[in-house]
This record gives C-alpha cells, sequence and structure tokens, in this order.
C-alpha cells in the first residue's frame, strides 16, 4: 500500500512528501518506456521553485485569502511536467501562474482566478478567489469551467493517483 499524502491543509511536509511520492511513480513510468513504447520518454519531473516562484507565493498569499494553498504550492514546488502521464499534464511556476489569470465567472467572486496548468489536450486548470480548483470545458478559457475540487489539496491528490493509476495500469487518470 502506498503512502497518502491526501487532502489535508498543504504544508512544507504534505508537500514533501507528494513531491517524493509522485516523483517516484514518475521515474517508474519512464523506467522501460522507449521498450515499451518505440520511442523515448519526454520530461516528467518536479522542479524547485526558484526565487520568482517563492516572490509570486507572498503576491498571491496577500490577495487573497482563497490562494493560501497556492502560496504554500509555490513556496515548495516549481513547474511540474508529466509529460508522459495520460494526455500529460503540465503545472506552471509560481511566477508565470502569477501573471496568467482568467475572470472564471462560474466561480464568482471579484478576483481573477490563477491559471496553475493545463494537459496536453489544451484543458486549463485554475485556482479561483474562494481556493476552488476548475477545469476548462474544453481547450479554451472561452468554454467555462467547472469546478473539480474545493482546494489545490484535492487537486494534487486527484494527481497524485492519476499518476500512480497510469504507473499501474497504463489507464490516464482522474484529473
Amino acid at each position: 500500500m502506498r503512502a497518502s499524502s491526501g487532502p489535508g491543509p498543504l504544508t512544507p511536509a504534505s508537500l514533501a512528501v507528494w513531491r517524493e511520492e509522485v516523483s517516484a511513480s514518475l521515474s517508474a513510468v519512464t523506467r522501460g518506456f522507449e521498450e515499451k513504447h518505440g520511442y523515448g520518454p519526454g520530461e516528467n519531473a518536479i522542479h524547485p521553485p526558484d526565487a520568482d516562484d517563492r516572490v509570486a507565493s507572498g503576491r498571491l498569499a496577500e490577495e487573497s485569502p482563497g490562494f493560501a494553498g497556492l502560496a504554500a504550492y509555490y513556496g515548495e514546488i516549481g513547474t511540474v511536467t508529466m509529460s508522459d502521464v495520460g494526455n500529460a499534464y503540465f503545472l506552471h511556476s509560481g511566477a508565470r501562474a502569477l501573471e496568467e489569470r482568467t475572470a472564471l465567472p462560474e466561480a464568482g467572486g471579484t478576483v481573477p482566478a490563477v491559471l496553475i496548468g493545463s494537459d496536453g489536450g489544451g484543458i486549463l486548470y485554475a485556482v479561483a478567489a474562494d481556493g476552488g480548483v476548475w477545469r476548462s470545458r474544453g481547450a479554451s478559457e472561452d468554454v467555462g469551467f467547472d469546478r473539480i475540487t474545493h482546494d489545490l489539496a484535492g487537486f494534487l491528490d486527484l494527481l497524485r493517483r492519476s499518476v500512480h493509476r497510469f504507473e499501474e495500469t497504463g489507464q490516464p487518470g482522474f484529473v
């Protein structure tokens, strides 16, 4: 049975567990990848934050109480690239996310949502000012969004489970 970094408050410790667990699964996905698929794996890595990501973390924390999870996340994790998991997942650095916003009228409120990443098909993921994570209905901001989790911890747990599922079965995940 795997350790779980399931939903709960995002702390440096919980994010370290998430990073280690997901990194181990990403390594397992790439072992024997070329023999199985006939081509080499792409990038599958969780990068540490740089100084700009940590500055973005602080700015997001000041912007909205709902961005507390984002602030904790970007204080510990930079870009995440999962090129070979399902349809691929890409989570932006804190510095990039700070600059990429969308109105997200479905979430209400006046603070624009933060676009945190996408999948390989162009589906977008955004965190609203209330902390909820939303997924676009198509490969555009203009097609609308649906809430998928109530907070970033829940989203990271879905992503973790998706990586495990792909490692174990080759089936795409839940995000």
